[in-house]
């Protein structure tokens, strides 16, 4: 499942006391009918569940939450008995009770009904201006809101399922459909769909309405895209996308598409990025919908990676999945480390090498704090579930696949996850069994390596030191717990260390680090040495100063991603106090020098985060000063518009360095520019690239007036595409005005913003620094409000912005409003939160006189 997070921390608003089933009543198949009244915002149900009943007992439990009970009966051995129904809400179950034990096989009987409710989980309404949707989310414990069940992953059995509906509307399920009669009554059709293979219930899906698809095929199995019938004709980039990365999935796996068909379906309402169930995907528009003739290259390549990483999910997720929530990341990492592999396939020219280094930092950032969490979590109820939905199951995972593939090699790789996906089909698998079965297959030591980095939290910081002694070379390597406030943490991996020599040969070397320092020896004498090949390792590196060499001579030495890599670890180590602020930025000089629109990438958002927490008011206009020298030339050799034939890369550059001038180094005339630019934009000339009209709308924002306030919020209202909408809502947030900000609050909840949206707007709200005088006592003062216009597993985007903050008396602040709200915010959410700040304030104390000695050193040799 893609979660709109990307990635900060999830939150849910579940009961705390909801508990495992007992494992003494083992489902095999469901027959299910579910008879929405869309209208009304109900349906009805009735359901048979087969089932396995391995001990004499006169009581069955299963999962049920918002479920009205009309009538249950078990039958066992030729008799059927009545069954009392009592329920436990904070425990998310119901319990059957018949008078006489059962055992054996058995089949429960159940009719019910629920409400189509508007908290985008469940059995749920999903609404556009013309008319509503019944549609499903089931994952991770919501399927138990549809029809009761046995919700959890490793429970899997088959299913059939019918659906009772409106004349005029269609139904999308896992299966395709078998028949398609008239109802039982007037105005409606029941339509049935094929028994299933043995799923979990979380990846059941049911849709309603009046969808309109286009359609396509990979080989034999027919795809169709589906969407509103106002959106219809966005989908055929879609189609395309996925008819070539399921045929890609096919060789890769070399286990064909194990479903048979498959529906890829946009919803209006959709509090996730996308979920996989079986055959039936379901996505938020935004993630799926784009014009195949207009769109940008940055809306299709977004659009084509979502897609990628649910497909993947067919096989690892929905052909084997996961045996408990411990071990989520078996599905989302997975995921998010294949997506890459099939949208390169999609369209060679996206190249992957530097976007896969730039998410392997984006995890290393999350990482580095000492309250992150391992891998494998151990999790209970559905709000700890929910919480393990993050950058470390997603973005973690797979950087550590990425890493141990690169050891090992693609090809023998390949071979182990084929093994496992073969081993494992159509049933449950735990860690051990994934890195057991790879080690087996490969006869390398991945069990070894997957398990350091699967049941320890925190991130490896591996040193490096050569020398020569006559034909060799002795490379001293030692590894310590990184992290970016003090910690006795004493962990240790087992690290699969691929070195590069810095050399004409361009050798590369393994090494596996096990112990806390280990000298290796090589032939030859070779001592500069990179000792992260490709930054395809999840680690981060210091060197000897002679390993390197000199910066000038980095700038030829270095591929791309390694250079990304090496601007990251920099950076974490002046973090981290381990490193001056100003020996980083004159390293950054240097490498900015050939305008690199992945080093430029990295280096912006360090550039704005030395402007937020170092300057002061004695240093900032100097600071502010040096910005501009070292980005405007970029600027200038850039212009603002785009150019035909350009990259995604060099668009997103352009992006990058006139919103960096305009925060960090508040070039005035980057911000007049804007200023005279927004007016044409929205009077229709805005160019191929929506994102960079959008951050010119942004950077005009900062200034902006009620009319132009008034203009970008009706451009949202009345914005016929998902790109078109991010274009004018984002911009919202850079409005400065204490006015229009208040303004903006009240928007952002009332019906004007759907709730899916409206995380991310107090999100961007929050996060900037302008604004969030005023935004943040909104927030504590609304906090009931927010929280029941908020999807739940949303909340964690919208706390994590309140991190940005950096002065004691607003550490304070968010610590006590965090006590008073226990029950809102995770514990260890809670805990991140507070030691973002923490770092946040030790980077002011640690560098502030860094800079400052910096930027005078800067001012003495202009003179």
């Amino acid at each position: 499942m893609r979660r709109t997070v990307l990635l900060l921390t999830l939150f849910s608003a579940f009961p705390v006391l909801a508990e495992r089933l007992p494992q003494t009543v083992i489902p095999k198949h469901y027959r299910i009918t579910l008879a929405p009244e869309i209208a009304a915002e109900k349906f009805s149900g009735d359901e048979t569940i087969d089932v396995d009943v391995r001990q004499p007992s006169q009581a069955i439990t299963l999962n049920a939450v918002d479920i009205d009970f009309d009538e249950a009966s078990v039958t066992s051995g030729g008799r059927t008995q009545k069954a009392q129904v009592s329920t436990k809400a904070a425990n998310q179950t119901a319990t059957l009770t018949v008078g006489d034990p059962v055992s054996g096989a058995a089949s429960i009987d159940i009719r019910f009904r629920g409400t189509l409710n508007d908290k985008l989980r469940g059995f749920y309404i999903s609404r556009t201006p013309h008319r509503k949707y019944a549609v499903t989310q089931f994952e991770s414990t919501d399927a138990r809101r549809a029809f009761p069940s046995f919700d959890e992953p490793a429970l899997k059995a088959t299913f059939d399922v019918s659906a009772v509906i409106d004349n005029g509307d269609i139904a999308i399920g896992n299966g395709r459909v078998v028949s398609d009669k008239p109802g039982s009554s007037d105005g409606k059709h029941t339509v049935t769909f094929a028994q299933t293979k043995p799923l979990p219930t979380y990846l059941v899906a049911l849709l309603v309405g009046d969808f309109q698809c286009s359609e396509g095929s990979a080989g034999d199995i027919p795809i169709r895209v589906c969407a509103t019938p106002e959106k219809a004709q966005l989908t055929h980039f879609a189609v395309d996308a996925a008819s070539k990365e399921l045929a890609f999935y096919n060789d890769y796996y070399g286990i064909k598409y194990p479903f048979g068909k498959l529906d890829v379906i946009g919803i209006p309402d959709f509090a996730a990025g996308a979920m996989e169930n079986a055959a039936a995907m379901t996505f938020r528009e935004s993630a799926l919908l784009v014009d195949d003739q207009t769109g940008s290259v940055e809306a299709k390549r977004r659009v084509a990676s979502v897609i990628a990483h649910e497909l993947a999910h067919q096989w690892f997720g929905d052909l084997v999945t996961m045996s408990w929530w411990d071990d989520v990341w078996l599905n989302e990492g997975f995921a998010t480390w294949m997506a890459p592999k099939a949208v390169a396939a999609l369209n060679p020219s996206w190249s992957t090498d530097v976007t896969d280094a730039q998410a392997t930092i984006r995890s290393l950032s999350t990482d580095m704090l000492v309250s992150t969490r391992a891998i494998r979590t151990h999790v209970e109820t559905p709000a700890e579930i929910e919480s393990v939905f993050d950058g470390i199951a997603y973005g973690k995972t797979a950087a550590v696949l990425r890493m141990a593939e690169s050891y090992i090699g693609p090809e023998l790789f390949r071979n182990g996850i084929r093994a496992y996906l073969t081993r494992f089909s159509w049933s449950n698998a735990s860690a051990e069994d994934f890195w057991n079965t790879m080690a087996a297959s490969t006869k390398e030591p991945l069990d070894r390596i997957f398990s350091t980095f699967v049941l320890q939290p925190g991130e490896p910081l591996v040193s490096v030191d050569t020398k020569c002694q006559g034909d060799s070379t002795r490379v001293s390597l030692s590894q310590k717990r990184f992290v970016i406030v003090p910690s006795s943490s004493k962990e240790v991996w087992t690290i699969p260390v691929v070195a590069r020599a810095l050399g004409p040969a361009q050798k590369t070397y393994r090494f596996l680090l096990s112990e806390p320092e280990h000298t290796f020896t090589i032939s030859g004498c070779t001592p500069r040495l990179f000792i992260n090949a490709n930054a395809r390792g999840y680690y981060r590196t210091r060197y000897a100063p002679a390993v390197l060499g000199s910066d000038r001579n980095l700038v030829d030495a270095l591929n791309v991603p390694e250079k990304v890599s090496l601007v990251s670890d920099d950076w974490a180590l002046v973090r981290g106090g381990e490193l001056k602020v100003g020996d980083y930025l004159r390293r950054l000089d240097v490498l900015l020098a050939d305008h690199n629109p992945a080093i430029v990438g990295s280096a912006v958002v360090a550039l704005v985060s030395i402007n937020d927490a170092l300057t002061t008011a004695a240093d900032r206009s100097a600071y502010q000063a040096w910005v501009r020298r070292l980005l405007r030339p970029i600027a200038t050799d850039l212009g603002w518009s785009t150019v035909a034939g350009e990259s995604d890369e060099v668009r997103q550059m352009r992006r990058s360095v006139l919103e960096t001038l305009a925060e960090a180094g508040q070039d005035p005339q980057v911000l007049q520019h804007a200023r005279e630019l927004a007016p044409k934009i929205l009077g229709g000339a805005g160019g191929s690239d929506p994102q960079l009209s959008a951050a010119i709308l942004g950077m005009a924002a900062r200034s902006g007036d009620a009319a132009y306030y008034e203009e970008l919020q009706a451009r949202v209202a009345n914005a016929k595409s998902p790109e078109e909408f991010r274009m004018y809502v984002t911009p919202l947030e850079s409005f400065n005005d204490p006015a229009i900000v208040r303004r903006e609050l009240d928007w952002a909840m009332s019906p004007g913003l759907r709730s899916q949206d409206r995380f991310g707007f107090l999100a961007g709200l929050l996060a900037n620094d302008a604004a969030r005088p005023i935004v943040w006592p909104y927030v504590k003062e609304h906090w009931s409000e927010i929280e029941k216009n908020v999807p739940p597993f949303s909340m964690g985007r919208v706390m994590g912005s309140v991190s940005r903050v950096c002065t004691p008396a607003e550490r304070d602040d968010v610590k006590a409003f965090l006590a008073a709200h226990p029950g809102a915010v995770p514990e260890r959410s809670s805990r991140q939160i507070l030691e973002r700040i923490d770092s946040c304030l030790a980077f002011r104390d640690q560098q502030a006189g860094n800079l400052a000695a910096f930027l005078e050193k800067q001012e003495e040799a202009s003179k």
